[in-house]
């Protein structure tokens, strides 16, 4: 099967989700990320984290993390994102791709300490690789940041796994992927 029968075949099983379930299983994997963040002996000092759309887990709980500096992104272009830092003024507006995004706030450099990456994603298999919405945004952003990003962690529901993400040469593989079953921790990030 080819990237875009999987991702939209990924997309409509995590619409199939009820409401209370999405609600439910974005709950308990917010959880998880929480525990194990806190149980990593090199905890990290900054989120990169994102705005769910649509049918994704929702992560809005994630700007209450306040043990970490939190990032989210701005995008210019599907080449082009800038992080910027979350505080308690952080206003909101929607972006390019109709996905809310701070309207300013110091932008992250890859400087200010150890870094964790939250990634969005449509699809995914136990070896880390992904597939987000086909536009490229993510993969083109770790093609020159990785270096500054100590491990990249997709939130996904249980629903969203394939048995094979054809990866590329450029393609970057998750850490791991925090679902509402289990914590996969991926062989090739």
């Amino acid at each position: 099967m080819d990237k875009a029968n999987i991702r939209a075949a990924a997309i409509e099983q995590r619409k199939s989700l009820s409401p209370d379930q999405r609600e439910l299983f974005s709950n308990t994997i917010i959880s998880s990320l929480s525990d194990y963040l806190l149980l990593q002996n090199d905890r990290p000092q900054n989120l990169l984290i994102y705005r769910s759309m649509r049918s994704e887990v929702a992560t809005d709980t994630l700007l209450k993390m306040n043990d970490y500096r939190l990032f989210a992104p701005v995008t210019h272009h599907h080449e082009h994102m800038q992080w910027h830092e979350l505080t308690d003024a952080t206003g909101w507006q929607t972006g390019l791709f109709g996905i809310l995004e701070p309207n300013g706030g110091p932008l992250w450099d890859g400087e200010q300490g150890r870094t964790t990456l939250l990634c969005p994603l449509t699809a995914f298999d136990r070896q880390g690789n992904r597939l987000g919405m086909g536009k490229g945004c993510f993969d083109f952003w770790l093609a020159d940041q990785r270096k500054h990003i100590h491990q990249i962690i997709g939130l996904a529901f249980s629903c969203q796994e394939v048995s094979h993400v054809p990866a590329e040469s450029h393609d970057i593989p998750m850490n791991c992927i925090i679902t509402e079953k289990e914590v996969i921790q991926c062989p090739r990030g």
